[in-house]
């Protein structure tokens, strides 16, 4: 069988890991001081770091933990090593998003109990006939410009194997485990969407504060956004965009905390005043609100299952840093070479 690089890399990360390395938790808020050293604490530095140490919980060949649940790097490198079968997109072969879809499965599932979706059989079938469809439509538009070349026409056997390094049966067999997951994610993920305060972020970043004041007079003073950000964002996404940062849901990581913090308290059309993180100022503005549908989920089950289509991939994440984070899960993350260095402590 066909080893990729991708895969020779997850090898040695797996060496890596047999050598032994310290798991830390990710995704969790660390407990807040009552006191600091700028109020005159004159308590124990080192009590107050070990209360704030996180719980470490993860061994050897083991990369994350969601509750009681452990994934292993054996888990882990299978993953890799599908993923660079079935991707060409470089980005979607990495290490990093292949630990991610783990731990985003098991979030499913964990999710997908609590809220009782359940993926049944007959939305399976017809979800991986759907898959199966596409798949032979994709095999005739090659074999249609094979055959124009003066080739002969793949099989679909042969198509598979070549394409993907993959038996027909192992094919079949992947198919339907993307069929089931399909199904769980447009359940659980858009009902989380549809019931999660949403809203259409702008904003315009400083490094500068009195510049950062400058653009926030001018914007409040009625000047359009698209005629500002383009020249005066030095945030490249809002720059190339035109100031427009994207929908954000409450608790998706999509700010950093102090913007989080003032973002959800605006009012619909109003800029913030200049927002001090790490690295400058932001000035954001809540152009549209969407609240949230406080529905229970057997009355949206239909809706979110037949009229909303796959989450995205960037959905996913929001989703997964959303959940993660909201205290209903424990979470661990700790892939030598991403999250520490091997042997690290």
């Amino acid at each position: 069988m066909r080893i990729g690089t991708t895969c020779l890399l997850a090898i040695a990360l797996l060496c890596a890991c047999a050598t032994g390395f310290a798991p830390t938790a990710q995704d969790k808020p660390k407990a807040e001081n009552t006191a600091s050293a700028d109020d005159g604490d004159t308590g124990d530095k080192d009590a107050d770091d070990k209360k704030e140490e996180p719980v470490r919980t993860l061994k050897v060949n083991e990369v994350a933990r969601i509750n009681t649940r452990i994934i292993t790097a054996e888990e882990f490198i299978q993953r890799l090593c599908q993923r660079e079968k079935v991707y060409s997109d470089p980005d979607l072969r990495s290490a990093s998003w292949a630990l991610d879809s783990l731990i985003i499965d098991e979030l499913l599932i964990q999710e997908a109990e609590r809220i009782a979706a359940v993926p049944k059989r007959r939305w399976t079938n017809e979800e991986y006939d759907k898959l199966m469809a596409a798949f032979d439509e994709k095999l005739q538009q090659v074999n249609k410009a094979v055959v124009e070349a003066g080739s002969d026409p793949y099989k679909k056997e042969e198509f598979v194997r070549l394409k993907y390094d993959m038996s027909m049966q192992e094919f079949e067999t992947y198919l339907q485990s993307v069929a089931r997951d399909n199904i769980i994610r447009r359940q659980v993920v858009n009902y989380w969407k549809l019931t999660t305060d949403c809203a259409d972020a702008e904003g315009v970043f400083k490094r500068n504060l009195k510049n950062a004041k400058d653009v926030q007079k001018r914007l409040a003073a009625g000047a359009r956004l698209e005629a500002v950000a383009p020249s005066e964002s030095e945030d490249m996404h809002t720059r190339q965009s035109a100031g427009v940062i994207g929908t954000a849901y409450r608790g998706d990581g999509s700010f950093s905390p102090e913007v989080d913090e003032v973002f959800w308290k605006l009012k619909v059309g109003e800029w913030s005043q200049p927002i001090k993180v790490e690295t400058g100022y932001w000035v954001v503005r809540k152009a549209k609100f969407f609240p949230r549908n406080e529905a229970p989920f057997f009355q949206l089950q239909d809706q979110c299952l037949q009229k909303m289509p796959n989450p995205s991939d960037e959905l996913m994440l929001k989703w997964r840093h959303a959940v993660a984070s909201s205290g209903l899960y424990t979470y661990e993350r700790r892939m030598p070479g991403w999250d520490c260095q091997a042997g690290e402590d």
